[in-house]
């Protein structure tokens, strides 16, 4: 994956990330790397959704975001991000590690390769 600049042209990251809502229909049932690839601004950390309460070791849904908080007290800067709707949920026990093991979600080619093939359901921004 090519390391892309904080911001290529992207004066404001909350309406970038809207069209991209506008436009999902060019991603949704396509793999993540299609996203990945066309994005303007670089991922810089993730969240782990697990919403199937029943089953914990499936990921069904994942947050990106455009900035590395480096405290807790930062989480707020990560906003807006991308969520994406998984149509197979992916494996959490290994975006777990994953997680774990960056920092608390920091965005790496690891991570990327690992989302990467996932099938797009559903794209939203969450502010």
């Amino acid at each position: 994956m090519t390391v892309k600049g904080q911001n290529q042209g992207v004066p404001d990251t909350l309406l970038y990330l809207q069209n991209i809502v506008t436009n999902k229909s060019e991603y949704i049932g396509r793999p993540f790397s299609t996203l990945l690839d066309s994005l303007k601004i670089e991922i810089r950390h993730f969240s782990r959704n697990m919403d199937i309460v029943h089953d914990v070791t499936k990921e069904s849904s994942t947050s990106f975001g455009f900035y590395f908080p480096l405290t807790s007290e930062e989480i707020y800067l990560s906003y807006p991000r991308l969520r994406i709707l998984w149509q197979i949920p992916v494996n959490a026990n290994q975006s777990k590690i994953l997680y774990n093991g960056n920092n608390g979600g920091g965005w790496t080619s690891t991570v990327s390769s690992f989302y990467a093939s996932a099938i797009i359901a559903n794209i939203e921004v969450r502010e």
